[in-house]
């Protein structure tokens, strides 16, 4: 090529490579690249001043992507193999995924079972609503379940179809990210801390969703994509900031006067904050050879 001794050949790409995931991640990292035309694929030269090791790790991501993209392709399997598939690659977040819908199945038709779930154990008296028990008698008791079961209760299927989109778009790339034991942690830190930050916030009241988690996974996917850019965690960011600005305008009880027992804006700021501390800390981490 032209004024060659000013550049190196990073790769040789095969045909099928995903060229626009690339040239987004190679942009938003400021490095400077020429893509050629050659036979079936593409050559990715260089300047000599960039970062070739990182840039060489960068398609490596970017080919365990592609793979898993097409073996999540609906289209490439139905019924049980389409399951199969998803329980292999992400099974994390789709367990989550059907413990929020079995929530909300036990909220609408089993609704005597709800408070072994609750954060705060209560009981029903002479129609005058719930009556909570003291926390330190409900985990006096040793009834830890409580930190996470009430991520999974869900209060109407509005409730449950909006988290459940979201916990889909956001956590089958942190699961691939972070991989599956440490995002397992990461979940049940969420669950916890947003569970918790809610009672903090508003008292012994009737709370539930995975609202908090979400949050949690998109502090995370906005705060460690800064630090650490993985082409996986490259989500839109009008789609960061358009959950950022909801988070802001339910906090100032806009919400709560259009939507019965108000927002659980306890959990969402509890989860946001932990999100973005584990994707800080997730994004200094070395990454495994």
């Amino acid at each position: 090529m032209a004024d060659g001794d000013n550049w190196v050949l990073a790769s040789s790409l095969a045909a099928g490579f995903d060229l626009d995931l690339l040239v987004l991640a190679l942009n938003r990292n400021n490095i400077r690249y020429r893509l050629i035309e050659r036979d079936e694929g593409h050559e990715l030269w260089l300047d000599k001043g960039q970062r070739l090791a990182d840039v060489q790790q960068l398609i490596g991501q970017i080919q365990k992507m592609t793979v898993v993209a097409k073996t999540l392709d609906a289209g490439t399997a139905k019924g049980a193999a389409s399951a199969r598939l998803y329980f292999t690659r992400v099974p994390v977040t789709l367990i989550t995924l059907i413990l929020g819908v079995l929530g909300y199945f036990v909220v609408s038709y089993l609704p005597d079972f709800v408070h072994w779930l609750t954060f705060v154990d209560f009981t029903l008296a002479n129609g005058n609503g719930p009556q909570f028990i003291p926390v330190e008698k409900t985990f006096a008791a040793a009834e830890y379940w409580r930190f996470v079961t009430p991520a999974f209760l869900h209060f109407g299927i509005f409730h449950v179809v909006f988290n459940s989109l979201w916990l889909w778009e956001f956590g089958r790339r942190v699961e691939l990210v972070a991989g599956r034991s440490a995002y397992l942690v990461l979940m049940l830190a969420l669950a916890s801390g947003s569970n918790a930050g809610q009672y903090l916030w508003d008292g012994p009241v009737l709370f539930g969703g995975l609202s908090g988690v979400v949050y949690g996974l998109v502090g995370y996917v906005w705060i460690r994509n800064k630090v650490a850019p993985n082409p996986l965690l490259n989500v839109q960011p009008g789609i960061i900031y358009m959950l950022i600005g909801w988070l802001l305008i339910c906090l100032f009880g806009i919400v709560d006067m259009f939507i019965h027992g108000g927002v659980a804006n306890g959990a969402h700021v509890s989860g946001l904050l932990i999100g973005m501390l584990a994707g800080a800390l997730g994004g200094r981490l070395k990454p495994a050879a």
